[in-house]
């Protein structure tokens, strides 16, 4: 079974990242009359590309280490969204799926948030569903119970059993490295120039 690794302090200084949202959907036109049907693929998930901020020498001595953990592709690591680590919502409360939910479901339905709160969530917020790491797609608001229901994006890798938190401070998935592994060269003159480095990763797609 893969190592599942951190991100470490020195790789959330981010300058530049971008999002990537991954799936085989796809358009069929027919040859003969030129028609046009929409198929629905299953795969649906996050990449991302990162650049750090120029590091010194320990800062960068902890970056290889945790480069070298990973193997390359062999291990996998768990991290949060930088820019994002809390909800642009009030996400208020302690809330947790309320009902067991198939795998493959795009909607979860949720209890444990305070009660009658606008914008628990805001559109685009993250979520955390056991390893998964989701956005909502529209903005969530509990009702008089504390219940809500969360639209998904990924949909449930897995299935969700009744009770599993749902976490926003920060939520994390898991993602492989996908980039070329990193390296850096330095002559006797550039003996204090400071490190640089890139990373790209997938979000790893859960099995049973």
């Amino acid at each position: 079974m893969p190592a599942t690794i951190d991100l470490p302090e020195v790789l959330k200084r981010v300058v530049r990242l971008s999002w990537t949202m991954e799936s085989n959907h796809g358009l069929a036109e027919s040859a003969f009359t030129g028609a046009v049907q929409a198929q629905r693929g299953q795969l649906e998930r996050w990449s991302f590309t990162m650049e750090f901020r120029k590091m010194n020498r320990a800062e960068a001595q902890a970056a290889i280490a945790f480069f070298m953990r990973l193997e390359g592709q062999l291990n996998r690591f768990r991290m949060a969204d930088p820019a994002a680590l809390k909800p642009l919502g009030k996400g208020t409360g302690n809330p947790v799926a309320s009902t067991a939910t198939t795998a493959g479901s795009r909607t979860l339905a949720t209890t444990g948030w305070l009660p009658n709160v606008p914008g628990q969530l805001r559109e685009g917020d993250w979520v955390q569903i056991g390893d998964q790491l989701s956005r909502v797609r529209e903005d969530v608001d509990s009702d008089a119970a504390g219940a809500a229901a969360l639209d998904l994006w990924p949909k449930l890798m897995l299935a969700v059993p009744e009770g599993t938190p749902i976490i926003l401070r920060p939520a994390k998935g898991i993602f492989r490295f996908t980039s070329e592994a990193p390296s850096f060269d330095l002559t006797a003159a550039d003996t204090n120039k400071p490190f640089s480095f890139r990373m790209s990763g997938v979000q790893e797609v859960l099995l049973p």
